[in-house]
């Protein structure tokens, strides 16, 4: 309709459509995004929880998805014969490692290997390193159930890293981190607030060393960087916004 009295015209709508319902990854390549669709497992059921660690400790990030959906409505469906009744609560999901291999490259790993069978209604799941070995474990909360802990017990342990943050954001939320192996950059990870459905992973990242770091690079908010010297043999380590580097152990 057009406005008469200011002699304005509305500009048209803009129409996106997606071309497919595939649960998918996007990988940044630096000037292009590059959309990868997740393995079939992942595409059986609804997620709703995303974690991304390292849970094997072999350097490639992977990835946890909390599955299943029950609150499903029934649909009447109308032919020349009858009124039936069609749909179900979406539940072919029991939690879903996809194990990084390279390139971009991602795997399912089925709950009797990885040892991560969840039933039921998955909503919530979180990372952290509980016990302190340096391995990542992960907790996950079905819908109306107990809270199961997964315990990593095979993992290779990793670097635990902590952040000292600015007074107003002491944890570091919104950096990023890389691990250094020589002339080698690792993966990079994201400390965020929320991880999926109502969660937070752990601000204590566990990087994968496939071998012996030899320094960490930090990008700050705002986007200061700082790169620091790892130790030999560290455990932990704790880096401020000036790069200085504490061994925790």
């Amino acid at each position: 309709m057009q406005n008469r009295h200011a002699g304005i015209l509305p500009s048209p709508a803009q129409q996106v459509r997606a071309a497919t319902p595939a649960s998918m990854v996007f990988f940044n390549r630096g000037d292009h995004f590059e959309a990868v669709e997740l393995p079939y497992e992942a595409q059986i059921a609804p997620a709703f929880a995303v974690n991304v660690g390292d849970f094997d400790g072999d350097g490639n990030e992977d990835i946890f998805l909390s599955q299943n959906f029950f609150a499903m409505a029934p649909l009447a469906v109308v032919n020349k014969f009858r009124l039936t009744q069609s749909g179900g609560r979406l539940d072919a999901g029991r939690g879903l490692w996809l194990r990084g291999t390279g390139g971009g490259k991602l795997e399912a790993v089925p709950g009797q290997k990885s040892g991560i069978p969840v039933y039921g209604e998955q909503r919530r799941a979180a990372l952290c390193d509980f016990d302190g070995d340096g391995r990542v474990d992960l907790a996950v909360s079905p819908n109306g159930a107990e809270t199961k802990l997964y315990q990593n017990v095979l993992g290779k342990p990793g670097l635990r890293v902590r952040l000292n943050g600015s007074p107003g954001n002491p944890d570091g939320m919104g950096s990023t981190l890389r691990l250094v192996f020589g002339e080698r950059m690792g993966a990079a990870r994201e400390i965020h607030g929320g991880s999926g459905y109502w969660s937070q992973d752990s601000v204590v990242q566990v990087m994968g060393c496939p071998e012996p770091p030899t320094q960490i690079w930090v990008r700050w908010p705002g986007g200061k960087t700082t790169t620091s010297h790892v130790p030999s043999g560290a455990q932990e380590i704790t880096v401020d916004t000036d790069g200085k580097l504490t061994l925790n152990r």
